[in-house]
């Protein structure tokens, strides 16, 4: 081999190296570390959680909403997260599965058990109740979570493995469908929508789990952008399963239960960083499958298979080595 050659070869080499540790460097600065704020393990009568589910931060009130399934509830926190309430079929609402809070401070719950919406004021007293009906396919459609737009009193549902989120009036009158749309090859692919979400404007976030992806539509159903790179590693996502939008940090924030992570992006879509992966101890996750953001930023995850609800502030100095490191590296 020439001396020349040589030289190419060895300058081949050394970008190539260069280019991969340059990779591998970027990919470490992003997953960080966190600081533990709180757990929530008990609801309001002191006992254990049994896999808590849907949550939901009432930023007037600055409550927090926990729904849990199996005890067919939903339990009030105090603004420093203590249980004091909870509420159940006593009050009109059936096995409900999700909750949101509009502007006016009225509660929407969703039931799978009877294919309802239960909406009640914000004294708790019933004001409405609907069948999740009058589409095509309603019979086969059982819902599962519900979000409700600030601007026109919509009412977005999403249904079990369901590639649509269907949409009521503040009626409850059944008014259209949201889709999840690709094209692959040519051919419109769609995905199962896995969970909804609403921000201050009136744009609907729709989780499309097949795709690793998140589709933003204005209140009018236009769509507006998606974002999210499906895969197994960090930075993608694998099969997300829930968004919150926190509009004063200016974050998104996306939960992987296959990951065990949470995924952080900008309002525009740009991932910043994720924490989490799996583990027991605090700052760890065993399948987080919901978040939410309270009025002081901290983000709150229902760690599922922990059976816990953690309250987290996620620190972006705090720099986690890609290589895994014990459990207690992960929190503060």
């Amino acid at each position: 081999m020439s001396h020349h050659k040589r030289i190419s070869l060895h300058i081949f080499f050394f970008v190539l190296f260069f280019l991969c540790y340059s990779a591998f460097g970027a990919r470490q600065g992003k997953v960080v570390g966190v600081k533990v704020i709180d757990i929530i393990r008990t609801d309001e009568a002191g006992g254990a959680f049994a896999y808590p589910g849907s949550l939901f931060f009432n930023r007037k009130t600055k409550r927090l909403l926990i729904i849990e399934p199996g005890k067919s509830k939903v339990i009030f926190y105090t603004p420093d997260y203590f249980p004091f309430f909870s509420l159940g079929e006593g009050y009109g609402v059936k096995d409900p599965v999700d909750v949101f809070v509009d502007n006016e401070g009225k509660y929407y719950f969703v039931s799978t058990n009877t294919a309802s919406v239960y909406v009640l004021s914000p004294a708790l007293i019933p004001v409405m109740k609907f069948k999740v009906k009058g589409f095509k396919g309603d019979n086969e459609f059982v819902p599962n979570h519900i979000a409700v737009n600030p601007k026109n009193e919509d009412i977005y549902i999403t249904g079990v493995g369901k590639p649509y989120i269907v949409v009521f009036n503040k009626n409850g009158k059944f008014r259209g469908y949201l889709y999840s749309e690709s094209e692959v090859k040519g051919v419109k692919a769609y995905s199962v929508i896995s969970n909804v979400s609403v921000d201050s404007f009136g744009n609907v976030y729709l989780v499309a789990l097949d795709f690793g992806q998140v589709f933003a539509f204005d209140k009018d159903g236009n769509f507006l952008k998606k974002f999210g790179t499906k895969g197994a590693n960090f930075g993608q996502m694998s099969q997300p399963s829930s968004v919150a939008v926190d509009e004063k940090s200016g974050k998104i924030y996306v939960t992987d239960p296959m990951r065990h992570a949470v995924l952080t992006y900008n309002l525009g879509g740009d991932f910043i960083y994720e924490f989490g992966g799996r583990g027991w101890a605090p700052g760890w996750f065993n399948y987080p499958v919901d978040v939410t953001v309270d009025n002081r930023g901290n983000v709150i995850v229902t760690d599922w298979l922990n059976e816990r609800v953690q309250i987290l502030k996620p620190k972006p100095n705090k720099k986690i080595e890609f290589a895994p490191l014990p459990p207690s590296n992960r929190a503060d």
